[in-house]
């Protein structure tokens, strides 16, 4: 009888550890299926940094449809020129210059201006003309800067030429006269045929601004820093090339400028600056604004430049298609991703010109000519520039006493 209840109990104990064993082993099966499912849940989970390259990469191409249909939009918002647009002739005027020093009047007849021989072109180079129209009255005004801005793709620059307004060359269908009256005599069509006659430059686009849409674009961008010499602040404080008496504030050193204040900096002419003087010394204040410009573009957002695109494009004049200013910027973007630095070259250049007197106009003459072109073709062009016979690209400029 002991033994039966001892075998009963063996049995019963056998049974129970095996119930254990089976639940045991249905957990673990359960486990092992949870498991699985973790894993293959775990290989279709993207990574954090697999969702932040995605998320770029969908910001970037928003970004990018968002910045093309703002500027589809608002293009036809610009002052749009092309071939067909006419442009009356202006009477032609010559400046009366005063304080000429000891210059000795040189008969316009005794000057000879030769011409560039033949335009540059590279696929490779875009050259935008930017101007600032200087329009005291109604009436078309004079360029008061005159600077073609360069995106090289294939040496990978920036480059900004300023050419001086007072420049002496020739005009075509008008008379030899300052560069700076070419605008006023036959509109931008002319000054783009000025600037290939004597210079040997091709532009693909203008865009032109007045004083007004200047301070504008410099108001938009939320001012720009540009450091004054003490003579500079005392001439700006004390005259009216700030036109606004509220904002004669400037102070010796870096000063954050609105577009008021940054227009009557760029137009000081009789103020020395790094040894310069004259309309040398204007145009490398312009060559400052522009850099400090494109200073602040630099620290802006994408979105923050689209936002501008609506304050911006409406106050501009331009002969450059929708699908080109679309392409131009893309283009511009790209080699500034690559190199960022913007050198600058201001023509004529340094140690070949002659400043004389012609119809009571102080003049600047790109003498020799030649050396001049060759210059700004090296700059502009860089590598892409065909090597061509010195011979067929001499120039000279040669005046008669």
């Amino acid at each position: 009888m002991a033994d039966e209840e001892m075998k009963n109990t063996s049995e019963k104990k056998n049974d129970a550890e095996k119930e254990k064993d089976s639940e045991k082993k249905v957990d673990s099966e359960k486990k092992t299926d949870s498991e699985k499912k973790t894993d293959s849940e775990k290989k279709r989970r993207i990574p954090l940094w697999g969702k932040i390259g995605i998320g770029i990469c969908l910001v970037a191409v928003l970004l990018g449809g968002s910045a093309y249909a703002v500027v589809d939009y608002y293009y036809h918002k610009m002052n749009i020129e092309d071939d067909s647009t006419k442009v009356e002739k202006g009477e032609e005027l010559f400046d009366e210059d005063e304080n000429t020093g000891n210059l000795k009047e040189v008969d316009p007849a005794s000057i000879q201006l030769d011409s560039a021989s033949q335009a540059k072109e590279s696929s490779d180079v875009i050259n935008i003309l930017v101007c600032g129209e200087e329009a005291i009255h109604d009436d078309r005004g004079r360029t008061d800067s005159i600077m073609i801005a360069t995106i090289n793709q294939k040496d990978n620059n920036l480059r900004l030429t300023s050419i001086m307004r007072d420049t002496y060359v020739k005009i075509p269908g008008f008379s030899d006269n300052k560069i700076n009256a070419a605008y006023h005599n036959g509109g931008m069509k002319t000054l783009v045929a000025t600037i290939k006659e004597n210079f040997g430059i091709s532009v693909d686009g203008y865009v032109l601004v007045n004083f007004d849409s200047f301070q504008e674009i410099v108001d938009a961008i939320g001012g720009i820093d540009i450091k004054l010499s003490e003579e500079e602040v005392k001439y700006l404080n004390s005259t009216n090339y700030i036109s606004n008496p509220a904002y004669h504030t400037l102070h010796t050193g870096v000063n954050h400028m609105n577009g008021n204040q940054a227009l009557g900096y760029a137009r000081i002419r009789y103020v020395n600056k790094d040894g310069k003087c004259g309309d040398f010394a204007r145009t490398l204040r312009h060559r400052t604004v522009m850099k400090a410009i494109y200073k602040k573009m630099m620290n802006k957002s994408t979105l923050d430049l689209v936002a501008m695109i609506p304050k911006i494009l409406p106050i501009l004049t331009t002969n450059i298609k929708k699908a080109d200013v679309v392409n131009y910027l893309t283009a511009g973007v790209k080699v500034r991703d690559k190199n960022p630095k913007l050198e600058t070259l201001n023509v004529p250049v340094d140690g070949f010109y002659k400043i004389t007197r012609v119809r009571k106009m102080s003049v600047v003459l790109a003498s020799p000519l030649d050396e001049n072109v060759e210059q700004m073709h090296k700059f502009i062009y860089g590598s892409a520039l065909e090597n061509k016979d010195k011979k067929d690209s001499k120039v000279n400029i040669t005046v008669g006493q």
